[in-house]
C-alpha cells in the first residue's frame, strides 16, 4: 500500500471516531452496569427460595423437637433445580443469575479496566455466596435423613447448620451493598443529558421513591428504627411527588402507553400499601401468631414489606425497572432488596426463663401505638437488676378489664383479662438505651377506665405501681435500671 493511501486511511478512521463511530456510548456503559444489577435482582430471587426452604426445614426440625409424635414431612429439594442460581430450563427466570453474572464480567471493554475489576470481584463474591447457599440446602437435607435426630448433639449440627445460611445471607447482603456503592460512583461520572434521560421530572421521581422506600426496609433490616417516623414521612413525600406527575401532560405516546401506565399505577398501589405496612410496624401493631418466635421486624422486612417492593409479589423496583427499560434512557436500574435469615430453636431447646426486646436499643419512647396516643406515666420503675420478675393483677374491684401489654415494643401478652390471680412474667432489660412497658386496654370493663396493678421488687422491697388506659389513650411507663453503682 502506498504511503498516501496509508495517510488517507489514518485520516479516515480519525474522522470515524471523531464522529463517534467506534466510541463507547453513555448507553453501552450504563447497559454494562446494568448488567450487574440484573445479576444481584435474579440472585435476590433464588436467595428467596431458599429461604423458604431454610424456614421450613426450621420449622419441622422444631416441631420434631417439640412434638416427637408428630409426623413430620420435609420440604423436599428433588422437585427443583440442582442449582437455583444455574436453572437451565428457565424454571425460574428468564435469565439465570449465573448467566448475568457470565454476561456481566465478560464484557467486551465497555468499561474502565480498573471499574470493571472492582465490580467482577465483588459479583464473584456474590456468587460464591449463592453457590454456598444453593449447597446448604442438600446439606441441610441429607443430614435429617442420616441423622438420629433424639440425640441432643445431633440436633445441635443441624442447628448450626441452620445458623450457616443466617451469615450467608448477611454476607451477600453486604456485597451487594459494595456493589451499588461501585456502580453508583461510576455511573456519576458517565456525562448523562437531560436530553438523553428524555424524561428527567418522571426519573426523579422514580428515584425518590426508590430512595425513601428502601431506606425504610433497610431500616427494618437492621433493626435501626428509631427514626422510623421521619422515614416515613420522607416516603410519603416522594409518593406525593410521584402522584403529582402527570404522563399524560408529557404529550409522549411512549409514556401514555398501556403496559407504562400499568406499571406507574401499580407503583402507586404498591407504594400505597408499603407505607401502611410501614404505619403498622411504627404504631406496634400485633403481627400474626406464627411469627411472634422471630419477632417483629422478621414478620415486617421478610413477610409484610419486601414482596411490595421486590419483584415476587410485583413490587415497585420490577415496575420502575420496566418503565426505564421501556423508555430506553441510560439510566442505572435499582436494586431489589435481599432477605435476611433467622434461625428459631425449638421451645424444649430454649431455656431462657426472661422475654427480652427485639430491639436491641431504643431511644424514643412511642407516642402513638395501634392508632392510640400514649400518655406518659407520672412516675417511673426502677429496679436493680437488668432481669426482672412482674405481677400483674386488678386493682381494687375486679371488674372484666381486657389489657394488652407491651414491653419495648413486642407484645408480651395480648387480650389478658385482669382478675385478682396474678399473671406473672420476667423481663430482660436492654442494656442502652430505654425501657418501657405500655398499657393497652381492650375493653374497660363495668369502671373505666381498664385499671392494673404492676408489683415488682427493688432492693428486696415490693414495689406497687398503678397503671391506667381506655380507647383513647395507652400509658406508657419507663422502667429505669438502678444497680446503686
Amino acid at each position: 500500500m502506498s504511503s498516501a493511501k496509508i495517510f488517507s486511511t489514518i485520516i479516515f478512521s480519525f474522522l470515524l471516531f471523531a464522529n463517534g463511530i467506534g466510541q463507547v456510548t453513555n448507553n453501552e456503559k450504563v447497559k454494562a452496569l446494568n448488567n450487574y444489577v440484573n445479576f444481584s435482582n435474579e440472585s435476590t430471587h433464588g436467595l428467596l427460595i431458599v429461604h423458604r426452604l431454610l424456614e421450613n426445614f426450621n420449622k419441622n426440625i422444631n416441631k420434631f423437637v417439640d412434638l416427637p409424635d408428630q409426623q413430620i414431612n420435609f420440604y423436599s429439594n428433588k422437585d427443583l433445580p440442582q442449582d437455583i442460581f444455574e436453572d437451565p430450563e428457565n424454571w425460574f427466570y428468564e435469565t439465570s443469575p449465573n448467566k448475568w453474572y457470565t454476561k456481566a464480567t465478560t464484557g467486551e471493554n465497555i468499561l474502565p479496566a480498573a471499574t470493571q475489576t472492582k465490580l467482577s470481584i465483588i459479583a464473584g463474591d456474590m456468587q460464591s455466596i449463592t453457590g454456598k447457599v444453593n449447597k446448604l440446602r442438600f446439606e441441610l437435607e441429607e443430614q435429617i435423613k442420616v441423622l438420629d435426630l433424639t440425640k441432643r448433639e445431633n440436633l445441635s449440627l443441624v442447628y448450626d447448620k441452620l445458623e450457616e445460611g443466617v451469615k450467608l445471607y448477611k454476607d451477600f447482603y453486604t456485597k451487594q451493598l459494595a456493589l451499588e456503592s461501585e456502580i453508583e460512583t461510576y455511573a456519576k461520572t458517565i456525562p448523562v443529558t437531560a436530553e438523553e434521560i428524555q424524561f428527567p421530572e418522571v426519573i426523579a421521581a422514580i428515584r425518590g421513591l426508590y430512595k425513601t422506600t428502601r431506606a425504610s426496609l433497610h431500616a427494618l433490616y437492621n433493626k435501626d428504627d428509631d427514626n422510623y417516623t421521619a422515614l416515613i414521612a420522607a416516603q410519603r413525600s416522594a409518593l406525593e411527588k410521584f402522584n403529582g406527575i402527570d404522563l399524560a401532560s408529557y404529550n409522549s405516546t411512549r409514556l401514555i402507553n398501556s403496559r407504562v401506565q400499568m406499571y406507574w399505577n401499580n407503583i402507586k398501589r404498591q407504594s400505597n400499601e408499603a407505607l401502611l405496612t410501614e404505619q403498622a410496624f411504627a404504631e406496634s401493631e400485633t403481627i400474626p401468631e406464627e411469627y411472634k418466635l422471630y419477632d417483629k421486624y422478621y414478620y415486617y422486612y421478610n413477610i409484610s414489606a419486601i414482596n411490595k417492593f421486590n419483584r415476587y409479589g410485583n413490587g415497585i423496583v420490577f415496575e420502575k425497572n420496566r418503565i426505564i427499560e421501556y423508555l430506553g434512557v441510560p439510566v442505572v436500574r435499582f436494586f431489589e432488596m435481599p432477605h435476611y435469615f433467622k434461625v428459631i430453636y425449638p421451645k424444649m431447646l430454649d431455656k431462657t426463663e426472661f422475654l427480652a426486646a427485639s430491639d436491641p436499643v431504643i431511644t424514643e419512647l412511642p407516642k402513638v401505638v395501634k392508632g392510640r396516643s400514649v400518655v406518659l406515666a407520672t412516675r417511673t420503675i426502677k429496679v436493680d437488676s437488668t432481669v426482672v420478675n412482674f405481677d400483674v393483677y386488678d386493682h381494687k374491684i375486679i371488674d372484666g378489664d381486657v389489657v394488652s401489654l407491651s414491653f419495648n415494643g413486642d407484645w408480651i401478652v395480648e387480650k389478658l383479662k385482669i382478675t385478682e390471680k396474678p399473671f406473672k412474667f420476667t423481663l430482660k432489660m436492654n442494656d442502652t438505651g430505654k425501657n418501657f412497658l405500655l398499657l393497652h386496654a381492650e375493653y374497660m370493663g363495668r369502671n373505666p377506665p381498664a385499671t392494673i396493678a404492676l408489683s415488682y421488687l427493688m432492693n428486696g422491697k415490693k414495689e406497687l405501681i398503678i397503671l391506667n388506659s381506655d380507647t383513647v389513650k395507652s400509658e406508657i411507663i419507663e422502667i429505669i435500671v438502678d444497680k446503686g453503682n
